[in-house]
């Protein structure tokens, strides 16, 4: 039966350094939960607190309602797979996997055949006799996935574990440890700095920064609906332009500063003022492009384009003296070339508006 795991404001301080000040979340049983943020920002900190390898100096975690600060990690019935792999070199397969019964005391019988019904699990049962030097990196990282769950813990904890694998080996595993997670059911917190690893996993993602929460959602209301400029631009990519908000009630638009062009808005918030400075986030699919030269909107000139067969990915320059980034499907159209004039408009209700100073949403409602 799957866990739930509640992180209560912990604290983690190395000396006089404060890394995590009062931090809380919550997992749910059987979810699939990442922290995302780039290096340093506390994630891994985090997950070696969870897991008892780091002190906790305040606030507490629970795992399925037991508390965990004063319990030693060999106590915590939680498995963890590392960056690095960690398996043993000397071990087959097979041996690797069984390790953490033997050291449980499990009767061989027993390890036998969880064992076996793991290796089938994460589909490598038909290398379970050879030893890690035959084997690649993803067959490694099967292994390690195998040696931490075959021991039924409540909590698999995952540190960068595709880093180490080529781009098109960690898409296929993306996929591998995502369904043999729902096969076993089991809570699952991953560390990644890899926004597109995180999008594909999860269920639920905590973006992290400087250690502090900036946002906690599913994959795709993140994507769509980021909480502040950092979650836009680190979730994803996103053209950061100064605008300005006009009106008042539910007749208020935006304009986009150095040009002529200004968007209705219906989901602003009531603390989108009139004639407030705001910072408009553009991702680079929100964006239309027409080249007659009669549609109003942002005048713009091609510098470059990139084709990536479904899509092409133009590098435009503003009339506003900004460089932004398109990204459009054209399937029966040929490629614009380069140094051609182009106007732009947006896609009012997918755009961003964050506030000027704050740099926090000024968008309300749910994503679309």
């Amino acid at each position: 039966m799957s866990v739930s795991i509640d992180i209560d404001h912990v604290v983690k301080k190395y000396g006089s350094n404060t890394v995590i000040n009062g931090l809380s979340l919550s997992v749910k049983p059987g979810e699939f939960f990442t922290l995302l943020g780039p290096s340093g920002c506390g994630k891994t900190t985090l997950l070696r607190m969870i897991i008892g390898f780091n002190s906790i100096e305040g606030g507490t975690i629970s795992v399925g309602g037991r508390v965990m600060n004063d319990v030693s990690p060999d106590k915590r019935n939680m498995g963890m797979v590392f960056q690095n792999y960690a398996i043993f070199p000397h071990m087959s397969v097979r041996d690797n996997v069984a390790f953490g019964l033997r050291m449980r005391n499990i009767p061989e019988k027993d390890i036998e055949e969880r064992v076996d019904h793991m290796l089938k699990v994460v589909k490598i049962d038909h290398l379970k006799d050879r030893m890690p030097v035959a084997l690649s990196g993803g067959q490694q990282q099967r292994v390690a996935l195998a040696r931490a769950i075959v021991i039924r813990p409540e909590v698999l904890l995952m540190d960068e574990p595709l880093s180490n694998l080529d781009a098109k080996l960690r898409i296929e595993m993306r996929s591998a440890i995502k369904q043999i997670q729902k096969k076993v059911d089991i809570t699952t917190v991953y560390v990644t700095h890899d926004q597109e690893e995180a999008l594909a996993v999860s269920d639920r993602i905590a973006v992290m920064n400087g250690g502090i929460i900036q946002q906690i959602g599913k994959p795709a209301d993140i994507y769509k609906r980021p909480a502040n400029v950092f979650v836009s631009t680190f979730i994803g990519l996103s053209n950061l332009l100064d605008g300005r908000v006009h009106g008042s009630g539910s007749s208020r638009r935006v304009s986009f500063d150095g040009t002529s062009y200004e968007t209705v808005m219906d989901n602003l918030s009531a603390e989108a003022k009139d004639k407030e400075p705001v910072i408009l986030s553009v991702r680079p699919e929100e964006f239309d492009i027409h080249t007659d030269g009669g549609t109003a909107g942002i005048r713009g000139e091609i510098v470059s384009s990139i084709f990536l067969g479904l899509t092409t990915h133009y590098f435009i320059h503003l009339e506003n003296g900004k460089d932004i980034e398109v990204l459009e499907t054209r399937e029966d159209h040929d490629i614009i070339p380069d140094g051609s004039a182009v106007t732009l408009t947006v896609k009012p209700r997918f755009i961003n508006v964050f506030h000027k100073t704050s740099g926090t949403s000024l968008i309300e409602g749910e994503p679309s």
